[in-house]
């Protein structure tokens, strides 16, 4: 990448600067007395030359840095007054429009991607390899993870779906898309770079009125339910692998610290996707 840019940089300099310096530089070797004859010119050259050193040594310096900065980015905020998304729920004439939700998750960059997959190197338990069957690979790489129907989860509980991990492409959402939090809203987001991953870490919160059946003999007093998140973003690949669940935030953090990505040979488009919204509630399903 240091070498594309340097290229670019010497190969943008007008030939006849090229020429004149070399003759300059040949004519002091040769006509020591032109020295004193041209010392304007001389420092013009010297000044252009200078100009281009300072650039390419900048560009090598900084190669690094600016292959840091990536092709994506990930950035959030509240929702805005009067903001709405519209998705196409079954068919282009049955739109479902969300404009109660409570956070956005917007992206920028390219229009393409590859996919990629993951394997978790940590779980809490075993989850139920016949939920996960369609999203898994004879040599165990995922595209989604869920934890519900394991032996261990009781789904009608308000651990109904401990852990779960799924995969989002930047490509989906730059075109005013995002994700978003419908009912679960967010407390403090917090920011830390992971290797290569900018992780965002928070705990959304969702109440939730009584419930009250004699008939049914259902008693379910007014609370307010807890959600854990952990998204890793790849500004370099476009991916956001979003790790969430009803356990604990130790939990959910301590998965998605164990995760190993590799990249596939699918080149994922803008254009894949018939909407450029959905929403990352925990939720079953």
């Amino acid at each position: 990448m240091k070498r594309k840019f340097t290229e670019a940089v010497i190969g943008n300099i007008d030939d006849r600067f090229i020429i004149e310096a070399a003759e300059e530089i040949s004519g002091r070797e040769h006509h020591p007395e032109r020295i004193t004859n041209m010392h304007i010119k001389k420092r013009h050259y010297a000044k252009y030359l200078i100009a281009v050193a300072a650039a390419v040594c900048l560009i090598l310096a900084m190669g690094v840095a600016a292959y840091a900065m990536g092709l994506f980015s990930l950035g959030h905020r509240d929702k805005e007054p009067g903001e709405s998304y519209s998705i196409d729920w079954i068919g282009p004439n049955e739109k479902v429009v969300w404009d109660n939700f409570k956070y956005v998750f917007e992206f920028s960059g390219g229009d393409e991607c590859y996919a990629v997959q993951f394997k978790e190197g940590w779980l809490p338990f075993q989850p139920n390899e016949n939920i996960n069957a369609w999203a898994t690979d004879s040599d165990g790489w995922r595209s989604r993870l869920v934890s519900e129907c394991a032996e261990v989860v009781d789904s009608s509980s308000d651990n109904y779906q401990p852990y779960k991990i799924e995969l989002y492409y930047a490509p989906q959402f730059i075109n005013g898309g995002a994700l978003i939090l419908l009912d679960q809203e967010p407390g403090e987001i917090i920011s830390e770079q992971w290797d290569n991953h900018q992780v965002l870490k928070f705990t959304a919160t969702s109440h939730r009125d009584a419930i009250k059946d004699d008939v049914l003999g259902i008693d379910i007093p007014e609370r307010t339910l807890e959600y854990y998140f952990v998204i890793l973003f790849s500004p370099e690949q476009g991916y956001a692998a979003v790790v969430s669940g009803t356990s604990d935030m130790e939990t959910i953090e301590h998965i998605a610290k164990e995760l190993q990505f590799r990249q596939t040979d699918e080149l994922i488009k803008s254009s894949d996707f018939k909407n450029a919204c959905t929403f990352i509630d925990v939720n079953q399903g």
